[in-house]
């Protein structure tokens, strides 16, 4: 249940982003896939890889490829939700940045010409 959650926020906080970046003249499309890609990456692609390196580290120890599921499923599930919040937290981020109006450069605006009497 808490993984459908999780990938619903995924596409939650895409869209919010999209929406926002869109709003404050930045790159709309670039910034709704870096939070796709920061959502995805963190929450599955991060924890499968750390479980295969875990899975290989015991099956280098010695394990019993037959007992590796039941030796890695509490430090996988510790894994997961610490992937978990970090995705969270990186969108949150990345959402907080694209909310923010740029300012105006300082070359850009031009004083108004001195007046002719």
């Amino acid at each position: 249940m808490l993984g459908i959650i999780a990938l619903v926020a995924i596409v939650i906080f895409t869209i919010q982003v999209y929406k926002t970046a869109s709003g404050t003249g930045r790159n709309a499309a670039l910034w709704a896939l870096l939070t796709a890609v920061v959502g995805f990456g963190l929450q599955i692609v991060l924890p499968i890889l750390i479980g295969i390196v875990m899975a290989v580290y015991y099956v280098a120890m010695g394990t019993p490829p037959d007992d590796i599921e039941s030796a890695i499923t509490g430090p996988a599930t510790i894994i997961g939700f610490i992937c978990l919040v970090l995705s969270i937290v990186g969108m949150v981020l990345i959402a907080k940045h694209v909310g923010k109006v740029p300012d105006d450069p300082i070359g850009r605006v031009q004083p108004p010409p001195p007046p002719t009497f």
